[in-house]
């Protein structure tokens, strides 16, 4: 067990390091089911799995990742913050940072009344904006190429997607890499 920090520098820069940990073991976890492909057979992701609505497109998160979701609330804007961090609010006491995973893919829109913050749990409290909230997906195959007739991701390309996911009623959909997403308001 790492000790604890005692000055918010080290509290900081052990954060980054445990980060960077999680984003290695999310590569490598990735290069490992890009071989179970190789050799061949189904590979069904064990657990359950939130579906969400961003900019239009299905998507997968992690149930294990999401602590609540919550309505949008008011948000106090962060001077400075890169473009996909909305600002911060307050959630149960703890000061939130909330991200707008659209725009990390690079959709400017705003967001509807509708919209949900989806309370992801890690280090620092992060919530992801997403249009609707969807349902729970148990189990979703994951599948290592698209059929020629079927449209790719618009996920592909932004080194937010850890796969793509053929979940019970036919549908594809991209499975988030949510270390590299609650990694990001780091990055200011």
């Amino acid at each position: 067990m790492a000790e604890t920090p005692t000055t918010p520098a080290e509290a900081q820069a052990q954060r980054a390091s445990v980060q960077r940990r999680l984003l290695s073991l999310e590569n490598e976890l990735t290069r490992l089911r890009r071989e179970l492909f190789v050799l061949g057979g189904e590979h069904r992701l064990p657990g359950l799995f939130l579906t969400v609505e961003v900019a239009g497109t299905q998507v997968l998160l992690p149930s294990d990742a999401v602590q609540e979701v919550v309505r949008l609330v008011e948000l106090q804007h962060l001077p400075g913050a890169p473009v996909h961090v909305l600002g911060a609010f307050v959630y149960r006491g703890v000061s939130a940072i909330a991200v707008d995973l659209a725009r990390m893919m690079g959709v400017e829109r705003e967001p509807s009344l509708d919209a949900h913050l989806v309370v992801c749990s890690g280090i620092r409290t992060v919530a992801l904006l997403v249009d609707h909230v969807q349902d729970i997906v148990e189990s979703p195959l994951l599948v290592d190429r698209v059929e020629e007739n079927e449209e790719r991701s618009p996920w592909d390309k932004t080194g937010l997607m850890a796969g793509l996911c053929r979940t019970a009623d036919g549908g594809l959909r991209p499975l988030l890499r949510t270390t590299v997403i609650l990694a990001a308001p780091e990055e200011t």
